[in-house]
């Protein structure tokens, strides 16, 4: 009998500054992965941030924006304060910021946060809620695809 497994693929880097020096309060948007190319089983979300001097709530909340169309993305904030369309992102989780100026790090599944099927394109945003301006270097964001193969 043939056994099947999950391949997780080499880790690939969302290429953006924005997430440096990131206001608190604000999202941004760290980029868009196509899921249409490679047609994954899920894709993995490595978040790595570099916080400032934290106050308040010390998190970096994660979320995703999806597309059927890889062009029109589901509502919600991907840039400055405003909160009132946060509950249309989807969550995918938060990384706790306890310490000052420590690298901090998670690792989130989009299938598991889009029910279980991705749609050809996701947006990775952040919102900053450590009370403090991220440091001005040292946050990424990477991904790699998970796909199936047999044995």
């Amino acid at each position: 009998m043939a056994s099947i497994t999950s391949v997780v693929g080499a880790r690939s880097t969302l290429t953006t500054t924005l997430i440096n020096s990131l206001a608190p309060g604000a999202y941004v948007a760290a980029g868009t992965i196509n899921h249409a190319t490679n047609d994954p089983l899920d894709v993995l979300v490595e978040v790595r941030i570099m916080p400032g001097t934290v106050a308040g709530d010390k998190v970096v909340l994660v979320f995703a924006k999806g597309s059927l169309d890889g062009t029109n993305f589901t509502s919600g904030p991907e840039s400055g304060t405003t909160e009132t369309d946060e509950n249309n992102l989807v969550f995918l989780g938060s990384i706790p910021c306890n310490t000052n100026a420590a690298e901090q790090a998670g690792i989130f599944s989009l299938a598991a946060a889009f029910g279980g099927a991705l749609p050809q394109a996701s947006k990775i945003i952040l919102k900053n809620d450590t009370g403090a301006a991220l440091a001005s270097s040292g946050n990424a964001v990477y991904f790699a695809e998970v796909s199936g193969a047999s044995a």
